[in-house]
């Protein structure tokens, strides 16, 4: 990433970028450090779910990546990220990801009165 590419590039110390696939592809975030702050990037899922995620989260000292991130699932309060001291961590991703299936998306038969 360069300076020009972001205008938050000496001040940000968001672990996860949009204009850095490195962090994405192997970055972790926990929900106490900082998430990114373009208005530009603002609606991208991933990001919106880091802002539910520092209101729900159960414990601040489990981490989140980016593909966890990305899942569209339901965040209620209390959920947890994967724990850094298990050494697992395809074993536990596969677990999270099986226990927060993605949102199931729901279509109008053509008779159905509202």
């Amino acid at each position: 990433m360069t300076n020009t590419e972001c205008k938050r590039y000496d001040t940000c110390n968001a672990p996860l970028c949009p204009f850095d696939d490195q962090s994405l592809k192997h970055g972790i975030w926990y929900p106490d450090e900082e998430i990114c702050g373009m208005r530009t990037h603002a609606t991208l899922p991933w990001i919106q779910n880091q802002k539910k995620l520092v209101k729900k989260t159960g414990r601040a000292d489990r981490y989140f990546n980016h593909q966890m991130l990305e899942r569209n699932c339901i965040i209620r309060k209390g959920i947890e990220g994967l724990d850094p001291d298990q050494a697992e961590e395809q074993y536990q991703l596969k677990k999270w990801l099986k226990a927060h299936p993605e949102k199931r998306i729901f279509s109008r038969s053509p008779g159905m009165i509202i």
